[in-house]
C-alpha cells in the first residue's frame, strides 16, 4: 500500500487548497509560537504566517510544488529530524501521519524538538459509516490499518488534547471525505489523483461506475439527500494537541 508522493503531488496545488475554517481551528494551537517545524509538510498547507516556519518533507516533487512565498523547506523525514532537541517552539503534522513508515519513532522526534508542543490534524476511526464505502468497500479497512487509534497517539505522545474538526460543505482541501456533499467529484480523476487513498485501493473503477449510475438515476439522492441539508460533517478528523508540560 505504498504511496507515490511524487504523482500525488502533480495536482496538489489545484486541488488540495487549505481550507481557512481548518486552517482557523489549527491556528488556535499555534499562536504566540515563534517557531514552527512543519513535518511532512507537502506544499506547504496550513503553514502559519506569523512566525518562523521550517518545513520538512520527503519528497522533491512536492518541495518543487511549494509557492515562493511558502516556508523554507528541507528534504527529510519524520522518522530522522534532522534538528537539535527543542530546536522548535513547536512541531506540526497535518494529515501526515499515516503515511510515515515507522509511527512511533516520527511522533518521538516530533516530541524532541518541540520544547512546547507537538499539534496534529489526523483521521480517527470513531465517526459514523460513511456514505462512499458502499461504493468504495476497501476505504475504511485501508484507513483503519494506516491511521492510529487515540489510545495508540496518546501512548506515543503522552498527555493529548483532542479536537472535532468538521469538514464544511464547500470544503477547499480535497481530501478524501472533503467531497462528501459534493459526490461527482470522485468521479474526476484529478480529483483522486489528490487522494492518496485512492492509490492504496486495489480496484476502484466499479465503484465509480455504480457511484456514476447512481448519481444519473437519482438512487445517490433518494439514499443520502439528508446530507444535502447540512452544512458541515464530522468524518472522523481530529485535531490532536500534545502539550509537552501538561
Amino acid at each position: 500500500m505504498a504511496v507515490n508522493y511524487d504523482a500525488l503531488a502533480v495536482d496538489y496545488q489545484a486541488y488540495r487548497i487549505p481550507d481557512r475554517r481548518i486552517s482557523e481551528k489549527i491556528n488556535t494551537h499555534l499562536e504566540n509560537a515563534g517557531s514552527v517545524l512543519n513535518v511532512g509538510a507537502g506544499t506547504g498547507s496550513y503553514e502559519p504566517r506569523h512566525c518562523k516556519v521550517v518545513a520538512l518533507e520527503p519528497s522533491q516533487e512536492m518541495i518543487s510544488k511549494r509557492g515562493i512565498d511558502k516556508a523554507e523547506a528541507i528534504l527529510g523525514s519524520a522518522e530522522n529530524i534532522p534538528f537539535q532537541d527543542d530546536a522548535f517552539e513547536i512541531a506540526m503534522g497535518i494529515l501526515t501521519i499515516h503515511h510515515w513508515r515507522n509511527l512511533p519513532r516520527g511522533l518521538a522526534e516530533m516530541k524532541r524538538v518541540a520544547r512546547r508542543k507537538v499539534v496534529l490534524l489526523t483521521w480517527i476511526d470513531d465517526s459514523p459509516r460513511f456514505w462512499m464505502q458502499d461504493y468504495f468497500p476497501e476505504m475504511r479497512d485501508i484507513d483503519h490499518q494506516i491511521f492510529p487509534t487515540l489510545t495508540e497517539l496518546e501512548s506515543y505522545l503522552g498527555n493529548i488534547k483532542v479536537e472535532v474538526v468538521e469538514i464544511p460543505e464547500d470544503c477547499t482541501d480535497g481530501f478524501m471525505c472533503a467531497y462528501w456533499k459534493r459526490p461527482a467529484a470522485y468521479l474526476d480523476h484529478r480529483v483522486r489523483a489528490a487522494i492518496s487513498t485512492f492509490s492504496r485501493m486495489s480496484d476502484y473503477e466499479a465503484g465509480l461506475a455504480k457511484l456514476k449510475d447512481d448519481l444519473e438515476s437519482g438512487e445517490w439522492k433518494s439514499k443520502y439527500g439528508q446530507l444535502l441539508e447540512m452544512n458541515s460533517l464530522d468524518l472522523g478528523y481530529r485535531l490532536v494537541v500534545s502539550e509537552k508540560n501538561a
